[in-house]
């Protein structure tokens, strides 16, 4: 069961959250080049998001490739990855331009829900497991 998991975790999650991670650099870069001539309230938002979707990502490295990290600190890189996903969704449905406008249902789909499904089954694991620990 255990390999189930991880295996469509990395399908389903890691894959998609490959591109997205590319994306965050970009805008992270993106971010801090601008920083003075973007509004910078604009811009401390998406370089905050960005570095919470880069740890996002390496939670998810983590729990799809066996990336050592401590449990706690898995913990929080998988809540703030998935607090950046959210937050870029959510961004993208309230944006009125053309910038975020999603091409496919099934593209958001596999780009932004299945990483967020398999970020809160695993975030719900990490909390089942941490609380036999104990």
């Amino acid at each position: 069961m255990r390999e189930l998991l991880i295996g469509l975790t990395i399908i389903l999650a890691w894959v998609p959250s490959t591109l997205l991670v590319i994306i965050a650099v970009l805008t992270l870069i993106g971010a801090v080049g601008n920083i003075l001539e973007l509004p910078i309230l604009f811009s401390v938002k998406w370089i905050f998001t960005s570095i919470f979707g880069i740890f996002g990502y390496i939670a998810l490295t983590s729990v799809s490739w066996g990336l050592k990290l401590k449990q706690k600190t898995r913990l929080v890189f998988l809540i703030l990855g998935l607090s950046a996903l959210v937050f870029t969704y959510w961004s993208g449905i309230n944006y009125k331009g053309e910038i975020f406008k999603l091409v496919s249902t099934w593209l958001e789909f596999y780009l932004f829900l299945c990483p967020a499904i398999f970020l809160i089954i695993h975030l719900v694991l990490h909390l089942v497991w941490k609380q036999k620990g104990e």
